[in-house]
């Protein structure tokens, strides 16, 4: 059982609270802001070991800064949200594409 001065517990959550502090701020944000905030949180995810955020956070930072996609930019940030409870670790390819399909899914593609 994890207690709450778990290591892991305090990235989980350092994690969950960027993501949601760029899903408030993202009405008001520029374009390059919304990139840096994703990145930010590529960069923490891929540093811990949160696999599953660091290739949604990846995916994301590509569409938005090669088109924009600020649609889908929720969609991506709850999909890392979820991603955030899957124990840390590398992923299978598998396991990669099934995080990436359930954006797909939600986005309705």
């Amino acid at each position: 059982m994890r207690n709450q001065t778990d290591p892991y517990l305090d990235i989980q959550n350092r994690i969950t609270g960027q993501i949601g502090a760029l899903a408030e701020a993202l009405p008001h944000c520029a374009l390059a802001q919304i990139v840096q905030g994703i990145d930010d949180i590529r960069c923490l995810a891929r540093d811990n070991g949160f696999a599953a955020v660091e290739t949604l956070a990846s995916r994301l930072e590509s569409a938005v800064a090669g088109g924009g996609y600020r649609a889908a930019i929720l969609t991506y940030l709850d999909a890392m949200s979820d991603a955030a409870a899957v124990p840390r670790g590398t992923l299978s390819a598998a396991a990669h594409e099934a995080w990436l399909a359930s954006v797909a899914v939600r986005l309705g593609h």
